[in-house]
């Protein structure tokens, strides 16, 4: 191992912990919105499947970047590191991804599609469906 690794290494870790604990903060302080609404209302239940599903997030991708880090190979340069560092930080964006897709998905399915009310009481505007 050569003396480039363990700080590619250290910075992998930090970037993804980082990268998994802004996108959970989004989720949650957005999606409160939603989970209330699926809760019919009840803010306590809301709150705690809000930290219950924040849980399950952390531990699901803060796992993932753990278990990968020595996916990739070695790097023998500065270049190689930066280029390690960006290929394996890529692939924690894409995961955080397809999770954040996969839960809007599951949304869409247990509560239905949000509906737009237009100002002609005759006809409603369904929001696009980002998975279709």
């Amino acid at each position: 191992m050569n003396d480039l690794m363990p700080v590619t290494h250290l910075f992998y870790i930090l970037l993804g912990v980082s990268l998994t604990i802004g996108v959970a903060r989004t989720l949650r302080s957005h999606g409160s919105v939603f989970l209330i609404k699926g809760c019919k209302g009840n803010h306590e239940l809301a709150d705690s499947l809000s930290h219950l599903l924040s849980v399950g997030f952390y531990l699901l991708h803060v796992g993932i970047v753990l278990l990968t880090i020595r996916i990739g190979g070695e790097a023998s340069g500065l270049v190689d590191a930066i280029e390690l560092l960006s290929t394996k930080t890529g692939m924690v964006l894409v995961v955080l991804a397809v999770s954040h897709f996969a839960y809007l998905a599951l949304y869409s399915r247990i509560h239905g599609k949000p509906k737009l009310e237009s100002s002609d009481s005759h006809s409603t505007a369904v929001l696009a469906d980002p998975l279709a």
